[in-house]
């Protein structure tokens, strides 16, 4: 009986230079997916800076039309206030204080609340790197910088003064019938409105003396409040205008660049 050798068949054998060719094949795909993925991750991220930017250019415009309608108000204020020094300072022995109560007629004070949701929500998502430049970027901080003292001013220094010291300060100047002229509430109130249009109220001698005394140094101070009120408000539409300006070139770049691709 014969035995027969098998013989073993290897595959022939690979070149290292094969192996690089598979790797190299192998890199460039993980790396051209990379690639991919980034510049998709990159587009959908100026899409959303391009949406921010367009509702940031409402809140801005929002708070220009804010602006406009405080300073309008405050100065209208300013002008019944200094009129009523005027007549304050009048050289008389006498004071009406029932007419003087018609012509302050009623307070208020306005608000001043910065819109700034789409800024806050930009800054907590990181998109502000990919709204605009270096340049850009100072600009939107010295926005925020700006328009939050102007808040402040409001908020701190002019609300402040006006509760705890205005108001009190008329309340405890009049009597009760002036008094109703400080709610315009009251002004649907027949009765209550006949009382003030019939009432006569002149202070004469010491009275006068105080009640010029204390109501002059109450509207002196709101005076100079509102206007160191209007100087931030001055700054901050100046800001929100500049602002306005650099959304609008920043958006029409965007739209460039769109067009481009």
């Amino acid at each position: 009986m014969e035995t027969h050798a098998h013989h073993l068949h290897k595959a022939p054998g690979k070149k290292w230079t094969h192996y690089l060719f598979e790797f190299l094949m192998l890199f460039l795909a993980v790396f051209a997916g990379f690639l991919a993925e980034n510049f998709r991750e990159h587009a959908v991220e100026k899409t959303r800076a391009h949406q921010f930017l367009q509702s940031m250019l409402l809140d801005v415009e929002t708070n220009i039309n804010n602006l406009d309608s405080l300073m309008q108000q405050n100065c209208v204020i300013i002008a019944n206030h200094d009129s009523l020094m005027n007549w304050l300072l009048a050289d008389s022995s006498t004071i009406d204080r029932a007419a003087f109560s018609r012509k302050m007629g009623a307070v208020w004070i306005r608000n001043f609340l910065v819109r700034k949701e789409t800024y806050e929500q930009m800054k907590s998502s990181g998109s502000l790197r990919y709204v605009g430049d270096i340049g850009f970027l100072k600009k939107l901080m010295d926005y925020e910088r700006i328009t939050n003292f102007a808040q402040f001013r409001n908020s701190d220094f002019e609300r402040k003064y006006y509760t705890e010291l205005f108001i009190p300060a008329i309340y405890k100047s009049y009597d009760l019938t002036c008094q109703l002229n400080l709610d315009t509430s009251y002004h649907s109130d027949f009765v209550k409105m006949e009382k003030v249009a019939h009432h006569h109220d002149v202070l004469s001698g010491n009275d006068a003396a105080v009640f010029r005394h204390d109501m002059g140094a109450a509207l002196t101070l709101r005076m100079e409040r509102l206007r160191r009120s209007m100087d931030a408000y001055r700054d901050a539409k100046n800001v929100c205008v500049e602002m306005k300006g650099l959304i609008k070139k920043q958006l029409g770049e965007s739209d460039s660049e769109k067009q481009s691709h």
